[in-house]
């Protein structure tokens, strides 16, 4: 089947046509009904090589992804890619396998990256499922790269909704238990973190908490810090605020296999709103990471729609963070 065919059966011209089925303007909505449901019934399938040909556009977005093996990017890809496939962009995902934190590039390297990818595959537009470090970070300390438009998470105002919450439950011995690992780059979105907490904690009048160092963001890094905690005689905590759900995650393994009850002994609260932390009970800040990539992919569909001009001075947008109360925090035993 031809778009030839899909006008005939619609009653339209093929101009007509190839505007609906591209989700352009000019269309009016019953006549673009028809156009598709013409479409549909003669199982008709646009050529993306053919509307580049006759546009100069592919309709195609790669998103890049540092690795697969993270719910946050899914997420975030996820989130992207149902606004964009319904706005008749193609979308590809590419696994750098990378850092899962940040790209790791100077901006020689990213042009060579974009040059290699664009070229080599046509797209229209690349987003970036990650933080990028470029080497001239922002006086703000926003490490992405300087012309690129981008959404970002307020991890310190976040983190101080995270100490307030623990405030007001009466908490006043309180572990931090941060999410970076020695030796990488990745260090601004943890600061951000560990700062906020501190911040929330000061403005709460709270003892100031003590701040550990997991070794990375993962669950078996929460189980093996709370082991050293556990072992080490002292006084726990009455709570613990962890970088990540995940870290979080290895927290209540490790205290639960130890007899130690939460909330009743220790608070555990996490930062993310990973899928799991609902069947956890994990108390956490959602940083929304669905919405971020359909955020994203609107910002995207209206950056290809401006001319060069409308774009120079990139917007930078912070996202909203929610605290999400659930069983794994409580007031401390008197």
């Amino acid at each position: 089947m031809t778009l030839a065919d899909v006008a005939r059966e619609a009653g339209v011209n093929k101009g007509t046509a190839s505007r609906a089925l591209r989700g352009m303007p000019g269309v009016g909505a019953g006549t673009r009904a028809r156009i598709m449901a013409a479409a549909e019934s003669l199982d008709y399938s646009a050529s993306h090589i053919a509307i580049a040909l006759s546009t100069g556009q592919t309709r195609t977005v790669g998103i890049l992804l540092p690795t697969l093996r993270s719910w946050y990017f899914s997420e975030v890809a996820a989130g992207a890619s149902e606004v964009l496939i319904p706005a008749s962009f193609r979308v590809e995902l590419i696994n750098l396998d990378l850092d899962p934190d940040f790209i790791n590039l100077d901006p020689a390297g990213f042009r060579r990256l974009f040059r290699e990818f664009s070229s080599s595959r046509g797209w229209e537009a690349l987003l970036f499922a990650s933080m990028m470090w470029l080497g001239n970070p922002l006086s703000t300390g926003d490490p992405t790269f300087g012309t690129v438009p981008g959404l970002t998470i307020d991890n310190r105002g976040g983190c101080r909704l995270a100490a307030d919450h623990l405030a007001q439950l009466g908490h006043r011995s309180i572990v931090v238990l941060e999410g970076r690992a020695p030796g990488k780059s990745d260090v601004v979105m943890w600061e951000q973190r560990t700062l906020g907490f501190l911040d929330g904690a000061r403005h709460a009048g709270l003892p100031e908490p003590v701040v550990l160092l997991a070794g990375d963001a993962t669950p078996e890094r929460g189980e093996e810090a709370t082991a050293r905690l556990l072992a080490a005689g002292e006084p726990l905590p009455t709570a613990i605020f962890c970088h990540t759900d995940e870290l979080a995650f290895g927290v209540l393994a490790t205290l639960r296999r130890a007899g130690v009850r939460c909330p009743d002994d220790v608070s555990v609260m996490g930062f993310d709103d990973h899928p799991m932390a609902r069947l956890w009970d994990l108390t956490t800040i959602s940083q929304h990471a669905h919405e971020q990539g359909i955020q994203a992919g609107v910002a995207l569909i209206d950056l290809l729609g401006s001319s060069p001009d409308q774009v120079a001075a990139p917007p930078r947008v912070d996202l909203e963070v929610e605290l999400v109360v659930r069983r794994s925090t409580g007031r401390p035993r008197a």
